[in-house]
């Protein structure tokens, strides 16, 4: 058998492996850049949460994280160029981790969910998350969500520690 031509019949396939877990990656990466609830649902596990950090709040299985992701989408609009816009998007070595921050630039709409402290409908937010998920399987089976609560709830205030 010539040599050359067995090296090149093993070679032929030269696309790197992917990163563990890069379908989910991109599939969390398409669920949260639209308004596609159900792909949201889709990529946790039947058990899965998502706790909003900054309140405390925690849904749990699908049809709470479809509650949760109805009425977000339905208290923000995002015309104009606006939306969700990841920055920093990255999983560990083993793809049991992903780290999803992104900006969400959006209006809010009369839909808004706070029970107390409630913003005006047609403010302008700004707001920087960053989502730590725990990956189990090919599914998300927690997010831990963090954002200043204060941004939205006095969007254009700003918010001082130390100065």
């Amino acid at each position: 058998m010539n040599p050359v031509a067995e090296i090149t019949k093993e070679t032929t396939n030269t696309k790197p492996n992917p990163a563990p877990g890069a379908d989910l990656v991109q599939a969390v990466t398409n669920a949260m850049t639209s308004d596609d609830i159900e792909s949201m649902v889709n990529v946790f596990a039947e058990d899965g949460e998502w706790v909003i950090m900054a309140t405390g709040e925690t849904f749990r299985g699908h049809d709470q994280i479809r509650q949760l992701a109805t009425r977000s989408v339905a208290a923000r609009d995002h015309t104009a160029g606006l939306g969700i816009k990841p920055t920093n998007v990255f999983t560990n070595d083993e793809g049991t981790k992903l780290c999803w921050e992104y900006v969400h630039t959006g209006v809010v709409t009369d839909k808004w969910p706070a029970s107390s402290n409630k913003v005006s409908p047609g403010t302008k937010f700004d707001l920087p998350i960053i989502l730590m998920c725990d990956i189990c399987q090919g599914k998300l089976v927690k997010i831990r969500e963090y954002f200043d609560l204060l941004t939205l709830l006095e969007p254009g205030t700003p918010h001082r520690l130390y100065s």
